[in-house]
């Protein structure tokens, strides 16, 4: 769940908060706004539903590769971008909504909705593939493990679209030189990287010229993606920061807008708290508990064994206190085949390889009584252990022998291939 949480930021942050501030820059007469926004809701819902479909064809088909359409789609998503802020800083201002619509009303929302379509493409994409991992591959979106990523992916996006809600609201209430400002700073936080991403793939090819410096960019992005991603969290919080610090402070003239003016300062405050407060989980999600929900524990070390004969005995002392155990055979080619043990009730033991068919032999860990693929990070309940299916090891048979449990060398050797 805490690992979907992380990634339903990642991706849906930068999805959000282009589509709110483009819808919200568009200019429109009051007669106008009923048909506009039935446009903006032709373009929003055409490039979401575009990114699904690549998305689903990226992970079920062989007809998508990520890096094509990064270098198809994203040159045209930067340059809507750059043409949106030119119209923003050439024909923005306060008169957006008059009831008189000039050319340079049209042309700021003819650039708007162009930029709106391409982002919702592009960053819609990675927003489509990322829910991909909500159910690991062998596993039903009605398993628990997946109720619980997807829980975690929800929450994750309706924290975003409440932060960027109140982003636009709190960016309406400040002057728009230092509205346009902080717009332009959140566009450059957020295509910056890819820019500089994009370019080095470009360099790759011989398309454009290479360059010491974008190389050493690059690598400084790859090395503190987190880093980047921080720095658009703390953008988004300053508007919230500014519509307070620029909240009107003369005297009012007479009671009633004294009354009016003490609303806004009480509904600036309240955006200014939504702001930080989601900036504080956001900064939390993407540090703390970004390393959490990718940590992956070290596998335990193989416990003693003993070949004797055509067996391999493993102690029944050991591997009796309902932990996961893990032991190992040798065979003639030198190749190591990992098999795990672990007690289930008084009169049986599971019993696999170290390994399955879906993640191969990427091995598991215990973690509160779970048996944990270190691939997929699949749960399993230990009564499961032994039995095919999912991401359950691949199932070994065993026979008690006094005090001990015995595993054909045979049956062992077999599943060599696992292990190459």
């Amino acid at each position: 769940m805490l690992k979907m949480f992380v990634v339903s930021i990642q991706s849906a942050l930068p999805l959000c908060l282009a589509m709110v501030i483009l819808i919200a820059s568009r200019a429109h007469s009051p007669r106008e706004r009923r048909p506009l926004a039935r446009i903006t809701l032709v373009v929003a819902l055409a490039g979401l539903a575009g990114a699904g479909v690549i998305a689903w064809l990226r992970l079920n088909t062989t007809l998508i590769d990520v890096p094509t359409f990064n270098r198809l789609v994203e040159p045209v998503m930067l340059a809507s971008i750059v043409v949106f802020l030119v119209a923003v800083w050439a024909f923005g201002g306060r008169d957006l909504h008059d009831i008189d619509q000039g050319v340079r009303h049209r042309a700021l929302t003819v650039t708007a909705l162009f930029a709106l379509l391409t982002t919702s493409v592009f960053y819609g994409f990675s927003y489509f593939f990322d829910a991909g991992g909500i159910s690991p591959p062998g596993s039903s979106i009605l398993d628990s493990a997946s109720l619980l990523s997807l829980a975690g992916y929800l929450l994750g996006t309706l924290l975003v679209i409440v932060a960027a809600w109140g982003y636009v609201v709190s960016a309406g209430r400040i002057p728009w030189f230092l509205r346009t400002a902080i717009t332009t700073v959140v566009f450059v936080a957020m295509v910056l990287p890819g820019a500089i991403l994009l370019y080095q793939q470009f360099a790759t090819r011989r398309m454009v010229p290479r360059s010491d410096t974008v190389f050493d960019m690059v690598l400084w992005i790859q090395a503190n993606e987190a880093r980047t991603q921080l720095a658009l969290v703390i953008v988004v919080a300053l508007a919230g920061i500014v519509a307070l610090w620029a909240h009107p402070r003369r005297d009012p003239a007479n009671p009633a807008r004294a009354r009016l003016q003490k609303a806004d300062q009480y509904s600036r405050r309240r955006f200014f708290g939504l702001s930080l407060g989601t900036a504080v989980v956001f900064g939390a999600a993407l540090t703390e508990g970004r390393r959490r929900a990718y940590y992956v524990p070290e596998l335990s070390a193989i416990e003693p064994s003993k070949v004797q004969g055509q067996w391999v005995t493993v102690s029944r002392d050991l591997v009796s206190d309902g932990h996961l155990h893990r032991f190992a055979y040798l065979t003639k080619d030198s190749v190591e085949v990992r098999f795990i043990v672990v007690k289930k009730n008084e009169a049986a033991f599971g019993t696999g390889l170290d390994a399955c068919e879906i993640c191969g032999n990427s091995g598991y860990y215990e973690q509160k009584g779970m048996i944990i693929c270190k691939r997929c990070g699949v749960m399993m309940n230990v009564q499961t252990i032994g039995f095919k299916g999912g991401c359950n090891p691949i199932p070994i048979k065993y026979e008690e022998a006094g005090n001990t449990l015995r595993f054909s060398v045979k049956e062992l050797a077999s599943h060599e291939k696992v292990f190459v």
